[in-house]
């Protein structure tokens, strides 16, 4: 009765003075991820900027495709959560007609996608404040909950692509709400004599009985949703669909996860079912493949070529290496010759030492295409460790010396990720407003000197028109009649084909240069296809900002 009573009060305890007090405390982190967010993306000037344009304006045109009760055609991520989020959020936000909200939203995309990625930016906030703190009301800890927030701040990664509207960002809550299941989905393991609050049987029961209730599977159905939704944004999700198998822990969970993963991803894959084909072949080639996007031979990359790209990706985000690594040798210390309890073996063997195993497999197989960006949710499941190596931490007999050591690795660890966060997050800043400027001047000047010439944009072009013309090709050219009258006289250059463009038609190259004696192109010389009678290095140069030039091309004499 005793230990009821005392259970009872324990619980009660979280819902009356320190709820308060723990709401703001998990409210820190958060808020400073909006403020570092939203500084960056004022920094990086307008959506349509060279370095930034590839996934708003993608996932504003799908988004719009939506709206006219489509189906989206870039389905590659496959990006499906992203786009009817878009579509939901332009369509709640007006009273206009379907066909007048889509001409206004062309007419000024940068502020639609604005909307669009402030309404996504505060829901990840949101998320990232309620479901931690959620988890130490569970857990009636704060600690770990504090360290899977914790990990959101120590890429700058995760913060450069939280400046943009895109599965990127989307991928962010999906991967905390994925971490605070797993650390509750193991929880029972670990402390199997302290109550949930959080369970099927609801809070009443939890408040009422202190005695060891089996497991449900409540938090199994949420994680499982959580993983459908994260994978149908972008397949890099992946690595959380195996670390929540191996969560769960009991036949019942496993049985209620893929029950609820499986259907999650019927319904959350219901706008592309067309391209559900295409998706598979996509997929296919590029797990087969050595080239990026399932191109190439098929095959593995060189074995030179994959670990350069290993050696770049830990060089970009050396804590993705740092913390698995020192987490992992710290949890084989503490075990290692100690007479350890149930509980501690169960940490060790069936979840931290797994996890790092896990961790490590996925990031191998990312590799084999990469992008630092792909590595977003592998970045978050850094908290896993951090709480992994302070249960074993809680619960290890080791000596005096070893433990020290434990907790004096972590609390460095965590200064190490608040150190990146406070020393590089100015730079950034700084570093990207800077590109901003010079990169406005350089379209400003191109506009000026171009008002009565024709000016050829081509990936990436440091212009507002040509990222249209990029959004409307993933869209499938639907809305080019409706960009061909607001923007006439556009041309642009695709270098995935070498053909030049308008919104609505392909034009052959040699057409081209029959009908001009000269055009300037602006773009990434880079970038820039291999065109008879077109040589990018032969071009005049008239102005650049780093890798962006403003060219001209003026067409010989003939001899």
């Amino acid at each position: 009765m005793d230990s009821e009573v005392s259970s009872g009060r324990d619980i009660r305890s979280w819902f009356g003075g320190r709820l308060v007090i723990s709401a703001a405390l998990f409210l820190i982190i958060p808020i400073l991820f909006i403020i570092a967010v939203a500084q960056l993306t004022k920094a990086n000037g307008p959506q349509w900027m060279p370095d930034s344009f590839e996934n708003p304006y993608n996932y504003l045109f799908n988004s719009l495709l939506a709206i006219k009760g489509q189906s989206p055609h870039s389905f590659q991520h496959p990006g499906t959560t992203t786009q009817v989020l878009g579509a939901m959020i332009l369509r709640s936000s007006s009273t206009k007609s379907t066909n007048d909200l889509i001409i206004s939203t062309l007419r000024d995309p940068e502020k639609q996608i604005r909307k669009l990625h402030w309404y996504l930016l505060i829901f990840t906030t949101l998320v990232l404040w309620i479901a931690p703190w959620m988890t130490a009301i569970s857990l009636r800890s704060y600690l770990p909950a504090l360290f899977i927030q914790a990990s959101s701040l120590f890429y700058q990664t995760l913060l450069w692509y939280g400046i943009m509207f895109g599965p990127d960002l989307m991928l962010v809550p999906f991967s905390i709400l994925a971490v605070c299941c797993c650390t509750l989905l193991v929880s029972p393991l670990l402390f199997p004599n302290r109550g949930q609050v959080f369970s099927a049987e609801g809070f009443g029961s939890a408040i009422s009985n202190s005695t060891p209730k089996p497991r449900t599977s409540l938090v199994a159905v949420l994680t499982g949703i959580v993983c459908a939704l994260g994978i149908v944004t972008k397949l890099t999700f992946f690595p959380f669909i195996f670390i929540s198998l191996l969560c769960c822990g009991s036949r019942r969970n496993l049985i209620s996860f893929t029950i609820a993963f499986v259907l999650g991803v019927i319904v959350a894959l219901t706008p592309i079912y067309s391209q559900l084909p295409l998706l598979m072949t996509w997929m296919v080639n590029l797990g087969i493949h050595a080239g990026d996007y399932g191109s190439g031979p098929v095959g593995f990359p060189q074995l030179g070529e994959y670990v350069q790209d290993i050696v770049s990706l830990i060089e970009a985000e050396p804590l993705i290496a740092v913390i698995p690594i020192v987490t992992t040798i710290l949890i084989l210390i503490l075990s290692v010759g100690a007479s350890e309890s149930r509980q501690h073996r169960a940490a060790v063997c069936r979840i931290a030492l797994p996890v790092a195993g896990l961790q490590l497999l996925t990031f191998l197989a990312i590799a084999k295409h990469p992008g630092v960006h792909y590595l977003i949710p592998l970045y978050l499941s850094t908290g896993l460790n951090l709480v992994s190596l302070f249960y074993v931490l809680k619960m290890t007999r080791a000596s005096s010396i070893r433990r020290i050591a434990g907790w004096t690795a972590l609390t460095g660890l965590l200064l190490l990720g608040f150190g990146c966060f406070v020393d590089l997050t100015p730079k950034n800043y700084i570093r990207q407003r800077q590109q901003a400027v010079n990169r406005l001047r350089l379209y400003k000047h191109a506009k000026e000197l171009t008002k009565n010439d024709v000016r050829v944009d081509y990936f990436f072009s440091d212009s507002p028109i040509y990222p249209l013309c990029y959004g409307n090709d993933w869209a499938g050219g639907a809305f080019g009649p409706i960009l061909l009258s607001l923007y006439p006289n556009q041309l642009f250059l695709n270098i995935f084909n070498d053909r030049f463009q308008t919104f609505t038609e392909w034009i052959m190259p040699e057409d081209i240069l029959k009908k001009y004696d000269h055009l300037y192109f602006l773009g990434a010389p880079s970038y820039f296809p291999k065109i008879d009678g077109l040589d990018a290095r032969t071009f005049e140069t008239i102005d650049h900002a780093d890798d962006y030039y403003l060219q001209k091309w003026t067409r010989k004499p003939a001899r």
